[in-house]
């Protein structure tokens, strides 16, 4: 067999090629050719994951109209001009261990679930963002005058967490599937160190875009397993990537800061309903007749939720309100 074809190299030739960093490849039609280490990546048959580029323009303009859309959303909420620009608005599939790689640390991360959906995803917004949102949720212009590099205090992260299920409730939605997975908070993190949501070859799916707050203008990022994406896509490849385990979220402690907090606490009644005429024809001087039994019918509201029926009277001399049973939610 003089013409049979060797598969070995010769060892001349591998250490030529390791020498110069070169590889020797095979086209599809078994041609031999040598080429720089740097054009080759490694890829996993069993997780694929990464988009074409015809899917990738089909994923940045979906996102640049959630970018946009949850620009005007928290603007509304917040009172300020919040922007983002279409242009920078980026869609991306990387192994985990990589978009852990490329988070620059340390940052606030929210790691959260949806409901019904397999895999965990990590929100990043940046500690400045962070501390100028909380305070604006308290009231101030949203500005970090003195404020030097830190990371949010525990009262800041817990107010922070309301815009954060906005903006998580914003992406789901944009695929029509807010009803079904309502987000929720599993944790939050200073890094990507201790994150253990993922093999750290699974294939996520990365949306970043720059956000305009005040004088700040830093990127958001929302990262998710890229199966949970083709599935709210719609999407149903061949071979889908092996789920991944649930993350069993971190059991609810009290926290001391949490007890400077205030709330409002209101009492009222549901006293009747009364036509248009009637409620137009009120004035200063009438009387409201009201039932005897409204007295042991008063509802204690608890923030902006109804929690208590009480009976109002008066102790010691003051109004009062004796709690006889817990309103039942449905």
């Amino acid at each position: 067999m003089s013409d049979a074809v060797s598969v070995e190299e010769p060892q001349s030739e591998v250490a030529e090629n390791a020498a110069t960093g070169d590889v020797v490849i095979y086209s599809s039609a078994g041609v031999r050719r040598v080429a720089p280490a740097s054009l080759v990546q490694e890829y996993n048959f069993r997780q694929p994951g990464f988009l074409s580029p015809r899917d990738a323009n089909q994923y940045n303009s979906h996102h640049q109209k959630y970018a946009q859309n949850l620009a005007a959303r928290l603007a509304t909420f917040l009172r300020v001009e919040l922007t983002c620009e279409a242009s920078s608005v980026r869609c991306e599939t990387l192994p985990f261990r990589s978009f852990c790689d490329a988070v620059a640390q340390p940052t606030h991360l929210s790691v959260f679930q949806f409901e019904g959906l397999e895999g965990a995803g990590v929100l990043e917004v940046r500690p400045k963002t962070s501390i100028a949102l909380a305070n604006r949720l308290l009231g101030g212009q949203g500005v970090l005058a003195g404020e030097g590099e830190r990371s949010p205090t525990e009262i800041e992260v817990a107010l922070l967490d309301e815009l954060v299920i906005m903006i998580l409730k914003e992406w789901i939605d944009s695929f029509g599937a807010s009803k079904n997975h309502a987000p929720r908070i599993l944790a939050h993190e200073t890094g990507c160190r201790f994150l253990q949501i993922a093999a750290d070859d699974c294939p996520f799916f990365v949306f970043k875009g720059e956000f305009k707050f005040g004088e700040l203008s830093e990127v958001l990022q929302l990262s998710v397993p890229f199966s949970m994406v083709e599935h709210l896509a719609g999407r149903s490849p061949a071979t889908a990537p092996n789920p991944v385990a649930e993350v069993r979220q971190k059991p609810l402690h009290w926290r001391s800061p949490y007890a400077s907090i205030e709330v409002p606490i209101t009492a009222e009644w549901q006293v009747r309903m009364i036509s248009l005429g009637e409620a137009a024809a009120l004035a200063v001087g009438d009387l409201v007749q009201l039932p005897q039994e409204l007295i042991d019918q008063t509802r204690i509201r608890v923030s902006d939720g109804d929690e208590f029926f009480g009976t109002i009277g008066v102790e010691e001399g003051r109004l009062a309100v004796h709690l006889n049973d817990r309103i039942q939610k449905e």
